[in-house]
């Protein structure tokens, strides 16, 4: 039987949801506020374990000295998104922030790791993860759904 063509939505999903490396990560579209040793931890290295309760095909990051670091990513065309994200730092008032553009969507507290939050959004909108005051960011999944383009025939 032949395969089936992959639908517009995972051809756009795939490369945004992909946390296997930092390259690959900016490669898709990511964007980091800071470029340190922790701004993107691997799996099987011993700072992972600051990661406690993160699968390792997610993403886990932060950036030092209790310093606020964010992680955006621009969309292009417009739809629909969902995000699975969250904050593995056990420190109590630090949280993980949700925002599109300058508006809050979501928050995950002190060893939440697991937030989804659902969007939609327009073309040259931004998503950002910030982390405030200690925090560790966590991106476990990603899935954006383009909307077709309508098309008008009413002329």
């Amino acid at each position: 039987a032949p395969t089936p063509a992959p639908t517009r939505a995972s051809v756009w999903t795939s490369p945004v949801n992909d946390f296997s490396s930092l390259a690959v990560m900016e490669s898709a579209g990511w964007v980091f506020s800071w470029n340190e040793a922790t701004t993107f931890v691997a799996p099987g290295t011993s700072t992972r374990n600051a990661c406690g309760g993160v699968p390792d095909s997610s993403y886990c990051g932060w950036m030092g000295s209790h310093a606020v670091g964010q992680i955006s990513l621009q969309l292009s065309g417009s739809g629909y998104g969902t995000i699975d994200f969250g904050n593995s730092h056990n420190y109590a008032s630090g949280k993980v922030t949700l925002y599109l553009n300058d508006d809050v969507l979501a928050t995950a507290g002190e060893l939440e790791v697991s937030h989804k939050a659902s969007f939609s959004y327009k073309d040259g909108d931004t998503i950002r993860l910030v982390e405030d005051p200690a925090a560790i960011i966590v991106i476990n999944s990603i899935s954006i759904e383009p909307q077709a383009p309508v098309n008008d025939f009413s002329s």
